[in-house]
């Protein structure tokens, strides 16, 4: 499924087009459900995993783009639906 936060291939954060890594923003036993619902983004190897300021050590950063996601599935779904297949909410 596409991205419901992006339509470019480029970095969600800088928008470098290149050497982009597929990033399921709600991850471990939720990976499939956002890849089911369309919840990843592009992210560039610093802003994904290659640096201490990536998504997967920024706390903050990784708590924003969770938080945008869930606001952008709930334009469509209930938030019901989004604890549900998630387990939580984030808002």
């Amino acid at each position: 499924m596409k991205s419901i936060l992006q339509d470019e291939k480029e970095c969600f954060i800088c928008g470098k087009p290149y050497g982009l890594h597929k990033h399921h923003i709600f991850g471990g036993p939720n990976r499939k459900h956002s890849e089911n619902n369309g919840l990843w983004i592009w992210l560039c190897p610093p802003h994904h995993n290659m640096s201490d300021f990536g998504i997967h050590f920024d706390k903050e950063l990784d708590l924003k783009v969770k938080k945008m996601a869930q606001e952008k599935f709930e334009e469509n779904n209930d938030r019901s639906d989004f604890i549900e297949i998630f387990g939580r909410s984030w808002l």
